[in-house]
């Protein structure tokens, strides 16, 4: 073969070859296949794993290894270990899966936090409220209601009024019935109610236009309608966007 192929720009296209992936190490397919015996419903929450020599011998690798996926696996939240009685399959743990995505936005230092969280908030809530229309309790009701009255009674301090603020979104969330919402939002949780701090202490606005937003979301919600529901959240979050942005720009300015 000449140099003059061999030096070809063209005989190795950029991107014909990437670099190869490193191969799974055995404690790894190990979490993977107990994941899938769990996931299939083989082993169920509460189902004590066998001893650490009988799944050496079933998987086919160490002790060692097998060692190291139960590890990770505990590690997860998957499984538990308890003096006495071994290694079990523990049931779902929603705070674990609400740590971890929590842990990951405090430390991520993403650029336009809020905007981004706001850009969150409008997937999940729009159809939440949607759902609420549908499934609230007379109880619930009531809840909304009163969190209502309590923003208009005008002695409120700014943080109280967050805290309101706060107890009106989260009671919309339960309203909807299903647990998983619990899920999406509970890492949500601690950054939201920072959130609606931040647009009350941070930002004068208009406070009986955010009552007015709140009162047409809840009755949309206790009238069964959910398409004035959707509506209703739309129109509120995009006005928390533009006081957020506001913000921004404020504090923006007075950096330079």
């Amino acid at each position: 073969m000449s140099d003059d192929l061999i030096n070809n720009n063209n005989f190795m296209p950029d991107g014909a070859i990437e670099p190869l992936e490193r191969e799974q190490r055995l404690y790894e397919r190990v979490v993977e296949k107990v994941l899938e015996l769990i996931s299939s419903g083989a082993w169920k929450p509460g189902f004590r794993l066998p001893p650490e020599r009988e799944l050496s011998e079933a998987f086919g690798v160490s002790r060692t290894v097998v060692r190291e996926a139960v590890k990770a696996l505990e590690a997860r939240g998957v499984l538990e270990s308890s003096t006495g009685s071994g290694v079990s399959v523990r049931l779902a743990d929603f705070n674990m899966v609400s740590r971890s995505l929590q842990t990951y936005m405090q430390l991520s230092n993403l650029v336009d936090f809020e905007i981004r969280l706001n850009e969150v908030r409008r997937v999940l809530e729009v159809e939440m409220v949607a759902l609420a229309a549908s499934r609230i309790t007379p109880e619930q009701r009531t809840q909304l209601r009163e969190i209502c009255q309590q923003m208009r009674d005008g002695q409120n301090s700014a943080k109280q009024m967050a805290e309101l603020d706060f107890r009106l979104h989260i009671t919309l969330a339960e309203a909807t019935q299903n647990e998983l919402f619990k899920v999406l939002l509970a890492p949500l949780i601690d950054q939201l109610r920072d959130q609606i701090t931040l647009t009350w202490e941070g930002f004068p606005r208009p406070v009986n236009l955010v009552f007015d937003q709140h009162e047409t979301i809840v009755a949309a919600v206790e009238n069964g309608d959910a398409e004035a529901a959707r509506q209703g959240m739309i129109k509120h979050l995009a006005f928390s966007r533009e006081v957020l942005e506001d913000i921004s720009k404020s504090q923006k300015d007075k950096d330079l």
